[in-house]
């Protein structure tokens, strides 16, 4: 599904991606670990088309991203990939139901009808049917990533990318989070790569690959 070949990448004449080639295969988790400053997140980022490398190819379905323009890079992402972060990156003064819609506004293929049953389902999915109209910001953390789980997921995306998506929560919290990932994960045709530092999350996944000296082991 998404395959990256020979990527480097450098910042301020430091190697950060070296050679790195590894790919990603239709509904499976993975997970990748590294020391601070190692390049996961950017390596995150060169999945997502967000940042170009300084050499090699990203494929996606057969599709070179290299040769996309920035519109229709931003609507390739749209249609393919969904995000989760650390700090989860919710809007607190819109409800629950609000900050996952706002994910699928954009899509003019899809009818406001259908994009609202996908809401009302994925809130129920993560477990926040109760609190569907409640503001983000009377929320716990855990919440907050269930909710931000359901935005990234609303666009039926082939690939979720996660940054540290159990970084801001304590280690029950993070349990209840990955158990949720598994779940989705099990009942849907998505694709995941979850960053961490984690040694007990990256366990939770299908595989694990450590980013050392710019490359994946």
């Amino acid at each position: 599904m998404l395959r990256l070949e020979n990527i480097n990448k450098q910042f301020k004449g430091q190697q950060v991606l070296n050679s790195l080639s590894f790919e990603i295969k239709k509904n499976e988790m993975i997970s990748i670990m590294g020391r601070s400053g190692s390049g996961k997140s950017t390596l995150l980022s060169i999945m997502a088309g967000l940042q170009a490398p300084d050499s090699g190819s990203i494929v996606f379905d057969e599709k070179q991203l290299g040769v996309l323009n920035e519109e229709s890079l931003a609507s390739f992402r749209l249609h393919n990939i969904g995000f989760v972060f650390q700090d989860f990156l919710l809007m607190p003064s819109l409800s629950v139901y609000d900050n996952i819609y706002i994910a699928a506004h954009p899509r003019k293929d899809i009818a406001k009808t259908i994009k609202h049953q996908r809401v009302t389902d994925l809130i129920e999915k993560v477990g926040l049917a109760s609190k569907a109209k409640q503001r983000i910001d009377k929320l716990s953390g855990g919440e907050r990533q269930r909710v931000a789980i359901a935005r990234s997921l609303v666009n039926k995306p082939k690939l979720v990318l996660a940054d540290e998506p159990t970084g801001n929560l304590d280690a029950s919290t993070a349990d209840d989070i990955m158990s949720l990932f598994r779940s989705l994960h099990s009942s849907i045709e998505t694709s995941f790569v979850i960053i961490t530092h984690d040694e007990h999350i990256a366990t939770l996944t299908d595989k694990t690959y450590q980013l050392t000296n710019g490359s994946l082991q």
